[in-house]
């Protein structure tokens, strides 16, 4: 069946200009008949023929506007308003929508769009059931009924539109809808309908048809970013594990054998970074959330620090500059620590002290975190960060620069400056918000 044969199309432009002609024809006609044949003269005996020709006259100018309007006028308009209609709907079932494509958003989406949509009913479907039905008849419609294997076999098939009268577990129980259902597309597969059901098959006009076209595809591409935006936060997740399970086996040996020495010469030195130790490993294995406040965030770099100091004494020297306002903002965990170790690892000397400057301050837009050493420094070039890190590098630093361009959406939020002799500085820009984007 055609779309042309299931909508019940709008007078045609044609049909407008015959009658708007014929009706002008005609009134020319008689003026002509009643010029010539001297009745155009006013008086009293033919004032009721010009009243007809007034008539007539009037009735061809008012089909030409007629005509004007459903051809030029009208079907702006038509557009305008179906455009802005399914823009609202897109709009109002979005927040849902960006939960996932399941029954508890969707029953939310089915009642706005037929609150919003002039149907006797709106169901939507996944490949084999119902997940929501609202309208006439959705005391009998739960979700999810199942659906015929000839209905399956429709949805599967891709087909734009099909008759409503092929779904028989509508019919079965004694409803014969017209209607149009809209396949939601995921990469050229189809995960389910939206369908718009008439009991009236006049009311199922040219207009729903558009309407339901549009908001189908727009929906589509709500739940595929949806899906997009969710295996992006799993893709966040693995790396936030990741960097959360990375233990540098060079700096756990080494920070048992300082502990291990000591514990012969200062034991209660070697009991208190012991303790430290344990805590350090502690928060590194268990920290769940991917958010953490500066202030926490800055406790577990001190426990790092306190360790490193313990390995190399005097030789590394640690300046804080932290403003207050900074120690509660909100920022994504673990991405200071790798900054202070590779500033540890690849700045210290044989024969130098590393001095090692924190701070962060707080602008009107953003939180600005450096990590600064006066240590060997390095040739570098920050588009490295874009593709793979540079060998001077540790894997943790990429793995910041890599959270933060998708937790924010930005590649410019780390900037690295060195120079061979001269030290490295780290600056992190995190973008003050309300909320950070995380799963």
């Amino acid at each position: 069946m055609t779309t042309g044969e299931k909508i019940k199309k709008q007078p045609s432009f044609i049909l407008y200009l015959f009658f708007g002609l014929t009706t002008f024809g005609a009134s020319a006609l008689v003026f002509f008949i009643l010029f010539f044949s001297g009745l155009f003269k006013v008086s009293v005996s033919n004032q009721y023929a010009l009243v007809i020709i007034g008539f007539i006259y009037g009735t061809s100018i008012f089909s030409i506007f007629i005509l004007v309007y459903n051809w030029k006028i009208a079907p702006e308009r038509a557009r305008v308003l179906q455009s802005h209609q399914i823009l609202t709907v897109a709009n109002e079932t979005l927040t849902y929508l960006r939960q996932g494509f399941n029954y508890e958003t969707i029953e939310k989406v089915a009642e706005i769009i037929y609150k919003d949509i002039s149907a006797d009913a709106v169901a939507i479907t996944d490949n084999k059931s119902i997940m929501s039905f609202v309208g006439i008849g959705a005391q009998r419609f739960k979700p999810g009924a199942k659906l015929s294997k000839r209905s399956v076999k429709s949805e599967m098939e891709g087909l734009e539109t099909y008759d409503i009268k092929d779904k028989s577990i509508y019919i079965k129980e004694g409803y014969n809808w017209k209607g149009i259902s809209v396949p939601f597309r995921i990469q050229n597969r189809v995960i389910g309908t939206l369908e718009f059901l008439y009991l009236v098959p006049h009311r199922f006009t040219e207009k729903n048809f558009i309407v339901a076209k549009g908001l189908g595809k727009l929906l589509s591409t709500q739940i595929e970013l949806s899906e997009l935006d969710k295996q992006r936060n799993l893709v966040l997740q693995a790396e936030f594990k990741a960097l959360r399970a990375q233990i540098n086996p060079h700096f756990l040996f080494n920070t048992l054998n300082t502990i291990a020495a000591l514990c012969r010469t200062e034991p209660l030195k070697a009991r208190t970074l012991l303790l430290r130790f344990s805590d350090f490993f502690r928060d590194s294995l268990e920290r769940q959330s991917q958010t953490t406040t500066f202030e926490e965030e800055l406790r577990y770099v001190n426990s790092y620090l306190v360790l490193e100091k313990a390995r190399f004494g005097n030789k590394i020297k640690i300046h804080r500059e932290i403003e207050p306002a900074a120690r509660n903002v909100k920022i994504p965990a673990l991405i200071i620590q790798p900054l202070v170790e590779n500033a540890i690892k690849h700045g210290m000397s044989d024969n130098s002290v590393l001095n090692l400057d924190l701070s962060a301050k707080l602008s009107e837009n953003e939180l600005i975190i450096s990590v600064k050493d006066d240590g060997v420094g390095m040739k570098f070039d920050d588009t490295l960060l874009g593709s793979s890190y540079h060998e001077g590098l540790g894997i943790g630093l990429k793995n910041v620069s890599d959270r933060l361009s998708a937790l924010y959406g930005s590649a410019n939020l780390i900037s690295i400056d060195s120079a061979i002799g001269k030290g490295t500085e780290i600056i992190l820009r995190i973008p003050k918000e309300e909320g950070i984007n995380v799963a």
